[in-house]
């Protein structure tokens, strides 16, 4: 087992300052990382109301919605917050100081924002030439689309990741959360330290980093058009296809007595394995079978089947019979519930309590990495200007 606790372990980033005026999810997410990681992380937040994601519920304490807003709880982890009115050139000048003696500046500021603000937005870099500015927009900062509003829909379905979800014949469904936002804040992150190891070992200057929503899910594709040319579809509850030889059936998501299975693969030798576990070898051996996508009747026989070798079977049953005795990719559907309970998760120490003055004790999903066996130990979100005596 892992263990949370970090003392006398140095962090990778120990050391290295960031200030953040990047407010909601993308931003935020690329500095919880980097706080994780040791880097002293201050968050600028406008006066009153604090960054917009503390609005967003669910709150922990209804008492105090914007101290305890679970959304930004957990992207603020580890983080100092300080209060600027960014509008007033006194305050505006604060934060070029703090930014001068920085070695990161996150910001989200597109080209509207650039555009009409009532100062110089491309000072920092001048002012501090060792920076490394990271600037997170929905489109970038050119092209035909940089003035456009954006949310997280609009970002998946002009990078053609809704097109891809759901039924084949019916409306595409939207992805829950904030995972463009989330996808990145990682890539922002990663670019971030490539920029300060080109600082720190090849004696480079710093860098002016441009960071979009949208192209972060364009490259999600694996590729956009697959193997052989053929435009991916929507494929319902089966993988969709890597090539236009498709692949057996087999490759879906099933009811056992008790709630949902995924089964993966795609590959002959574990739809063969598949079959021997049902005891159907027949299945295997008729080429009719070879692809799914090409005969969609022999998926909808081999889901019958499956469902009915799972019908007195619970979801764990199925799982651990065919990971274990078969060797076979197969998961239960987890709820949250099960998955702050799931032995495995457990065992990884995956999820910390952490405790807040106003939010109380809450689980909070652990960095996925490990330094020397043992999980990174996370520290709370800060309240609204906390740290101001510290840093004003």
């Amino acid at each position: 087992m892992t263990h949370l606790s970090t003392e006398g372990m140095h962090l990778p980033l120990e050391g290295i300052k960031v200030v953040e005026t990047a407010q909601g999810v993308s931003g935020p997410a690329c500095g919880r990382i980097l706080a994780g990681m040791g880097a002293e992380v201050i968050k600028i937040e406008p006066p009153y109301n604090g960054d917009w994601s503390r609005k967003v519920g669910p709150h922990l304490n209804q008492d105090n919605p914007y101290e305890s807003s679970a959304l930004f709880l957990y992207n603020n982890t580890g983080k100092k917050s300080v209060t600027l009115d960014l509008q007033t050139k006194r305050e505006f000048n604060k934060l070029n100081e703090l930014v001068e003696t920085s070695d990161i500046f996150i910001e989200d500021w597109d080209l509207n924002f650039r555009k009409s603000f009532i100062f110089n937005l491309d000072m920092f870099s001048t002012n501090n030439s060792n920076l490394i500015e990271l600037s997170v927009t929905p489109f970038g900062l050119s092209g035909p689309y940089a003035h456009f509003r954006s949310s997280s829909i609009t970002q998946l379905a002009l990078a053609g990741i809704l097109n891809l979800i759901g039924e084949k014949d019916r409306e595409p469904l939207m992805l829950p959360g904030y995972q463009p936002e989330y996808l990145t804040g990682i890539n922002g992150a990663n670019a971030i330290q490539i920029a300060l190891w080109d600082r720190e070992f090849e004696n480079a200057a710093g860098k002016f980093l441009e960071l979009s929503i949208l192209e972060t899910l364009a490259n999600l594709h694996q590729p956009p058009l697959d193997m052989d040319g053929q435009v991916r579809h929507r494929s319902g509850h089966r993988q969709s296809p890597l090539s236009s030889k498709g692949f057996p059936p087999g490759v879906c998501t099933l009811e056992a007595s008790d709630g949902s299975v995924t089964f993966g693969g795609g590959s002959q030798a574990i739809w063969e394995q598949l079959c021997l576990m049902l005891n159907r070898t027949d299945l295997s051996e008729n080429t009719s079978y070879d692809n799914v996508f090409d005969h969609p009747e022999s998926g909808v026989i081999v889901d019958k089947i499956m469902e009915e070798w799972m019908t007195e079977k619970t979801k764990r049953e199925v799982f651990h019979e065919a990971s274990s005795q078969w060797m076979l990719p197969v998961a239960p559907v987890l709820d949250i519930d099960e998955i702050l309970s799931d032995p495995h998760f457990e065992f990884r120490d995956a999820f910390q309590s952490i405790n807040h003055p106003i939010a109380g004790k809450a689980l909070y999903p652990t960095p996925p990495y490990m330094l020397e066996n043992q999980r990174l130990n996370l520290r709370r979100a800060p309240l609204l200007g906390e740290h101001n005596k510290e840093y004003l």
